[in-house]
């Protein structure tokens, strides 16, 4: 690979200098500025649609494509050159500003994916090293061959280098063994939008600072590098000798000069003068040459105003940008960097070269540009100071949120503000913070941590405390008298957080691990034995010396909980081999046990639990852990779970959540379990395999997603929407009980839900996150945004699913015409409507057609129980959000009590279990100071039950034969873990609550 970047960055700098060299040599000087505008704008554009088109390929294939087309164009330019058309010399430099970001770039791409994290740091210095001698060589091979080839044919030597790159290449992905068909053909920017940009730009005083920087850096950039070009082409007038000016200057020179700051200078400035410092010496720098160039002017002050410039603009300014973007959240950081790269800096050229077109037209002479560029160095000096104190301040805040990310920033040093700052926070009187700085100083490179974690395992805060002994135990020092005291004192207190990493800090450092283990698992403590056991899992031979097999046997068969749940950890530890204890913890009655086992079982991974964890799935409480567990089986199980999740005959309990465990594995055997069963007749596993097909999609794009049966499925949700419309049609303004309101409103909900899956389907053939967008727009209203939304959809999709999902984005009035030419769907009557929902196969739309049927006169059918139930739980202010599906899963919790008169329902000495809503009857309700109140059909005794066990200060008495309903908390517990969207749903009703009570109003 370091021969590959070698050999890409020679041809770059033969390039380089050529193109100039031609341009310079055709034209007068006062055309170079337009020049540098075209390479904003029009290069700016074609590397900007390079990119967004080798996204969407492979990264083998992108290579390749660009390989072939860069030495095709290199070939064409050679001989478009010998005609000397003016627009061939434009168009030339254009495309070498492009050149660099289809090779260059693209082969570092090739070595993220070459080399796995730990390689790459110990390799990328020795690619960079290959980069610098490429570029430095190239320039110098210019130099000597212009005079044996000539300037234009440099071009055709230029192809050659590339070509053998391409080798380099071939041979570097062959010797790693790496397949690029699942990587990206390029690195795909974090998407942006002008007005987000601009909004938080506007919002932001820290981004403005850094949108000024960057600015007035290519401004200053382009104008040096104009007068550099200036003096250069009256100093040397012939073609030939201004190629090999040029090659020595820009490949050997500044190479060099740029090289030696970076390894050298730019960490000492850093560390000793921070941000402001690092960002000063660029325009100060610049400045001072700026000065020699108006004193003396010639090429040896202009050129070097020019390796001042370019030389620290690569080495001080680029760290000290890094560091700049720090303290910013890092989405907003991605963002704000992909915005610079595509708009910013190419703007900034831009202008720079209009301002040159100006001071021409101006007829300003040109050995006086140097104080042009004087003026606006002291500008940029004045910037960099308002940015240290803006970096200052911004990371304050961002620490005191605990929000800054260090690593994400990849840079080598940090400067002494945050230094300085982060170990204040440790020092703090703030826990939290002050542990959370401490992390990020160990993040920081070069940086001596220990005397701060000694320091630190006195505090008094417990978090902090924690804190020091994990990083301690990372990083063990050979002083660590001081540590082990203070984690010895912190197990013999017995409290809080940080007892369980002095424990496991000590077991790390201990010369006898295992006598040391024994020891604090005979601890009174359970946290004690319990770190213990967590940290012999990171010394399975001492593990397996401790915990021996009577052990494990003895512990997991022990009559207390707590033990039985530390034998489940140590097996994690230790191993089931030969005791076989997992399978008998796995079904504990003790749900804190089956959880350990079932961690345990996903990081043993071994077959034998698969069933017992499968069985889990059907259980709410556990439902997390147990998809943790088998997502850590990985392709392994993969073949297990599409057998059960495509048995009709298998619980459909552990069928719906086994899509949550697939597309947590991303290979293609996940996909094509999923699609298996989207043609299942039970709505929720069909709803929860495309959820999951829509998360592959996002995760692993280039998995098949189903390219021979797409369509179909997309027209089978179509068409089912078309009934459920035709079914719906009579049924509205047709009059009707509570039952007909409750199907209609059910129908109206399947509708909704279908037409989502009908996006869902498309998504997985176009970009997700654009067929979203155009969801929302449609189903929201139908204004502008609906319009626009449908013209996108008419535009992108493939012809069929044009043919049947925009018909379903039409008006109601014209739906019944597209369903019979689309589907031969009929209109039917109310009744005909109702018995065909009946026998549809779907269980709840029956139940509600079987109760609205009965309202108009027909057939009344036996079930009507979960009906009534769900329309009297659609009179609790609580859950008046959900929908009847939603309600129809929470009436299944619930169960009809009766009382006489004068029972007791509520009892003020007595904790609240459940909440009741009265179905029949009359209930008094009266409080401690003597109020009496009356309840009747529809309201609800004791709402908070379900959130608070404490008694309310109210007894409610039956005056007559009561009927109520019950909902029990901790069936409604079990509900909830397993739908979410019933618990979104409720937090918004009691978020509404408190927000009224807190306005001084009264919930209503």
């Amino acid at each position: 690979m370091a021969l590959y970047l070698m050999l890409v960055l020679f041809a770059y700098y033969i390039l380089k200098p050529v193109s100039r060299s031609l341009f310079l040599n055709k034209f007068d000087i006062d055309k170079l500025p337009w020049l540098y505008v075209l390479i904003a704008g029009v290069g700016g554009f074609l590397a900007y649609l390079y990119t967004k088109l080798a996204v969407r390929s492979s990264l083998r294939r992108a290579v390749d494509f660009a390989y072939l087309f860069c030495t095709a164009v290199l070939v064409l330019f050679w001989w478009l050159t010998q005609l000397r058309q003016a627009w061939v010399l434009y168009a030339f430099n254009i495309w070498v500003s492009l050149f660099s970001v289809m090779l260059v770039a693209q082969g570092w791409l090739v070595a993220a994916n070459v080399f796995t994290p730990r390689e790459a740091k110990r390799l990328y210095g020795l690619l960079g090293v290959g980069s610098v001698i490429g570029a430095a060589f190239g320039g110098q091979f210019t130099a000597w061959a212009v005079y044996h080839t000539g300037t234009r044919n440099l071009t055709l030597v230029s192809a050659g280098f590339v070509a053998l790159s391409y080798v380099a290449y071939r041979i570097a992905i062959r010797a790693a063994g790496k397949s690029l068909e699942a990587s990206k053909g390029a690195e795909e920017e974090p998407a942006f939008s002008f007005g987000e940009i601009f909004t938080s730009v506007r919002q932001h005083r820290h981004l403005q600072v850094i949108v000024a920087i960057i600015t007035i850096t290519f401004m200053v950039d382009v104008m040096v590098e104009f007068q550099f070009s200036a003096i250069a082409k009256v100093s040397y007038s012939d073609e030939t000798a201004l190629t090999a000016f040029l090659g020595n200057f820009y490949g050997f020179w500044l190479n060099l000069i740029t090289f030696v700051l970076q390894l050298f200078l730019t960490g000492f400035v850093v560390s000793r003068f921070g941000v402001g410092g690092a960002l000063q010496i660029m325009p100060i720098s610049i400045a001072a040459a700026s000065i020699g160039a108006l004193i003396f002017p010639g090429l040896l002050s202009t050129g070097a105003a020019r390796l001042t410039e370019a030389s620290t603009r690569y080495s001080f300014n680029k760290t000290g940008m890094e560091l700049l973007y720090l303290p910013l959240p890092l989405e907003l950081r991605n963002r704000t960097k992909a915005f610079m790269d595509v708009f910013v800096d190419r703007l900034a050229r831009g202008l720079g070269g209009m301002i040159l077109v100006a001071l021409m037209a101006a007829h300003l002479p040109r050995n006086r540009y140097a104080a042009v560029v004087l003026v606006f160095s002291a500008a940029w000096i004045v910037l960099s100071v308002v940015a240290q104190k803006e970096y200052v301040a911004t990371v304050r805040k961002r620490l005191e949120l605990r929000r800054l990310d260090l690593e994400s920033a990849r840079i080598p040093v940090l400067d002494p503000e945050t230094i300085a700052m982060l170990e204040k926070t440790v020092r703090g009187e703030n826990g939290r913070q002050a542990a959370y700085a401490l992390t990020l100083l160990g993040e920081a490179a070069a940086y001596d941590l220990q005397p701060l974690v000694e320091e630190s395992a006195s505090a008094r805060s417990p978090e902090l405390r924690a804190k020091a002994f994990e990083v301690a135990a990372l990083n063990p020092s050979h002083d660590r008298e001081g540590l082990e005291a203070a984690a010895e004192k912190e197990i013999r207190v017995a409290q809080g957080p940080a007892v369980g990493q002095a424990v496991r800090y000590l077991i790390a450092t201990a010369g006898d691990k295992a006598a040391l283990a024994r020891q604090l698992m005979r601890h009174a403590n359970p946290a004690v034995r319990r770190a213990a056991i967590e940290a012999l899992a990171n010394y399975p031979e001492v593990a397996r010396e401790v915990l021996d097999y009577q052990w494990l046997r003895e512990n997991a068969a022990h009559k207390d909980p707590c033990v039985r749940e530390l034998a489940a950890l140590a097996i994690r530890a230790h191993g089931d081999q030969g005791t076989e204890s997992l399978h008998r913890l796995l079904a504990d009655p003790d749900r804190a046990v089956v959880r350990e086992a079932v961690r345990t079982a996903g990081t043993l991974r071994g077959r034998e639990y698969a069933t017992e964890l499968i069985s889990l799935l059907a259980g709410a409480r556990l439902r997390g852990e147990v998809v943790d567990a088998m997502a850590c089986y990985g392709s392994r199980i993969v073949g297990t779970l599409a057998d059960i999740l495509g048995d009709a005959h298998a619980p459909i309990a552990q069928r719906r959540q086994i899509p949550r465990v697939l597309h947590r594995i991303a290979e293609q055997r996940s996909v094509d379990a999923l699609f298996q069963v989207l043609t299942a007749p039970d709505l929720t596993l069909r709803t929860n395999a495309l959820k999951a097909l829509s998360k592959l999609r996002e995760k692993a794009p280039n998995l098949e997603y189903g390219t021979g049966t797409l369509t179909r499925f997309v027209h089978q949700e179509a068409k089912r929407y078309f009934e459920l419309h035709s079914a719906l049609a009579p049924l509205r303004g047709n009059g009707g009980g509570p039952a007909t309101r409750l199907l209609i409103r059910t129908l109206e909900d399947r509708l909704k839900v279908t037409l989502e899956r009908v996006f869902r389907l498309i998504g997985l053939r176009h970009p997700p996150k654009q067929i979203y967008s155009a969801y929302v727009a449609v189903s929201g209203s139908s204004g502008d945004s609906h319009a626009a939304a449908v013209e996108f959809l008419d535009n992108v999709l493939d012809r069929e699913f044009k043919r049947v999902l925009l018909p379903l984005l039409d008006e109601d009035a014209v739906m019944a015409q597209h369903g019979r030419d689309l589907f031969r769907v009929e209109r039917k009557d109310a009744e005909s409507a109702l018995r065909e929902l009946i026998g549809g196969g779907d269980a709840w739309l029956a139940a509600c057609a079987n109760a609205a049927l009965a309202e108009h006169g027909g057939v009344k059918m036996a079930e009507l129980n979960i009906i009534e139930k769900v329309i009297a739980l659609e009179g609790v202010e609580l859950l008046k959000n959900l929908s009847p599906d939603q309600l129809s899963r929470i009436a299944s919790i619930a169960s009809e009590v009766r009382f006489q008169p004068g029972a007791t329902i509520l009892d003020p000495a007595k904790p609240l279990d459940s909440l009741y809503v009265i179905l029949d009857g009359a209930v008094e309700l009266s409080s401690r100071s003597g109020a009496v109140t009356r309840a009747g059909q529809n309201d609800v005794l004791g709402t908070w039950a379900l959130f608070d066990p404490d008694p309310l200060p109210v007894t409610a008495k039956s005056l007559d034969d009561v009927s109520l309903l019950r909902i029990g908390r901790d069936d409604f517990y079990d509900l909830l873990s397993d739908n979410m969207e019933i618990t979104a749903s409720i937090f918004t009703i009691l978020v509404r609550r408190f927000r009224q009570v807190l306005e001084g109003g009264q919930p209503k």
